[in-house]
């Protein structure tokens, strides 16, 4: 990776044992296609090195800015944002939650404005099913 981009990597687990590559992304607004580049001709390569069956995208990566490369991103990859809301004191929405999980499994909400920021923190809820094992019977 490029020594100028902002981005960390993350490997989750879930109760079902599957993993989620979850990325945490920076792309400044001076930045251009850099960002949405690495991502659209890396993600391959990094779900497979990481052994990961999904894909997690958050952070402020000012999109508007580079809309087509951004919708070509999710179009390709079976992406969807699931931030349908305003995260920017302008009324923008710049904090994107993009992933391949399914709609159900996955819910953003606005916190609001955090400290001196202009932008609204997004509380992410990924919900996962508990693997249980099955009940056995015990004699006394």
């Amino acid at each position: 990776m490029d020594r100028h981009l902002e981005m960390m990597f993350f490997r989750l687990w879930t109760s079902r044992h599957e993993t989620i590559l979850l990325c945490v992304c920076y792309r400044p607004q001076w930045q251009g296609n850099d960002p949405m580049y690495f991502l659209h001709s890396k993600i391959d390569t990094l779900l497979l090195q990481h052994n990961c069956n999904h894909l997690i995208v958050v952070g402020d990566m000012n999109q508007h800015l580079v809309a087509r490369q951004f919708e070509d991103l999710l179009t390709e990859y079976g992406l969807n944002n699931h931030v349908n809301f305003p995260t920017y004191i302008s009324g923008y929405s710049l904090d994107p939650v993009i992933t391949d999980l399914p709609e159900e499994v996955i819910t953003c909400l606005p916190l609001g404005m955090v400290g001196s920021s202009d932008h609204s923190a997004v509380l992410t809820t990924i919900s996962t099913t508990v693997v249980r094992d099955e009940a056995t019977a015990r004699v006394n």
